[in-house]
């Protein structure tokens, strides 16, 4: 069976698409579509149950509280294990799948290919102000990308552990997938598909924010990320200290000339940022991707 993992917030304006993208698949193997709504505090609830009432297959569970994103996916995970399913899908409840033949596609890979857990497709972008910021480009989340796009992932249930889950749990993280998905690198071959099969809103949300303070939260909880797994997997992937900072310090310069918000400049950053180190390193590297770009090699 394969569960479809779909964690929502405040999505009353999405999450219909969601559940009828998944409604729509066409496979030969049973779905279960498993929806954590993390308390919201629009119609998100009403919509859910709705089709909750209509479909034996929808789980809906309504947190009584607001646990964040990272804890509403780790409990939906814990009653996907307990119920014995062979397969996860990720879905978001803002995001939709845009093929009929998605789950199928995976499925059939990952039967043809025990040795892989993990596979993601090809996939496009929506702006929220509902323009397409690209089509269909064959790689755009492939293993050359720094990343892709959590929508399209389908994964082996058994890459999962009570004991991965509390060790990820007992870290906080603002998010799930980089950090497991980095733990999955090293203990399965993953693949990618380039048939395009889902759409992910880029729009305001967790992992996308709009003022300065928070996009720095983000960028330092991704550093947080990567030196984590270097902790548990040393020499694997990739992180370096000093290039985690120099991501840092140009994050900061970046976001106090975008939103010019002067409250980012700090006496570290002026004593310790070296431009014309910097400048070289970017036109080298291209360095606002640096702290995934190793992570999400392939390392099978």
């Amino acid at each position: 069976m394969i569960a479809v993992c779909i964690a929502t917030y405040n999505h009353e304006s999405f999450i219909a698409q969601a559940i009828e993208s998944v409604l729509a698949q066409v496979c030969d193997e049973p779905v279960r579509i498993y929806i954590g709504d993390d308390a919201s505090t629009d119609n998100t609830a009403a919509v859910c149950e709705h089709y909750a009432a209509k479909d034996s297959r929808i789980v809906y569970v309504r947190r009584a509280k607001n646990m964040g994103l990272t804890d509403n996916t780790i409990d939906l995970y814990r009653r996907i294990m307990a119920d014995g399913c062979d397969y996860i899908a990720m879905l978001d409840g803002d995001d939709f799948w845009c093929n009929e033949a998605k789950l199928q596609m995976q499925v059939d890979y990952l039967r043809a290919h025990p040795e892989t857990g993990f596979v993601h497709t090809n996939g496009r972008t929506l702006s929220g102000s509902g323009k397409w910021t690209f089509g269909q480009r064959e790689g755009v989340y492939g293993i050359d990308s720094p990343g892709f796009a959590n929508c399209t992932v389908l994964f082996r249930t058994s890459l999962l552990s009570e004991q991965l889950l509390s060790t990820v749990e007992a870290q906080h993280f603002m998010w799930l997938d980089y950090p497991l998905y980095g733990v999955f690198y090293q203990h399965t071959r993953w693949a990618y598909l380039p048939e395009q099969t889902a759409v992910w809103r880029d729009h305001t949300s967790v992992s996308q924010p709009t003022e300065a303070q928070a996009v720095l939260r983000l960028s330092e909880e991704r550093c947080r990320m990567w030196r984590w797994l270097d902790d548990l997997f040393p020499g694997k992937v990739g992180y370096d200290e000093k290039q985690a900072r120099e991501y840092l310090y140009a994050r900061r310069l970046n976001l106090i000339y975008q939103f010019n918000d002067r409250s980012l400049i700090t006496p570290d950053l002026m004593t310790d940022y070296h431009p014309r180190s910097w400048k070289q390193r970017w036109k080298k590297k291209g360095l606002q991707n640096i702290v995934f770009y190793t992570i999400l090699r392939k390392f099978s």
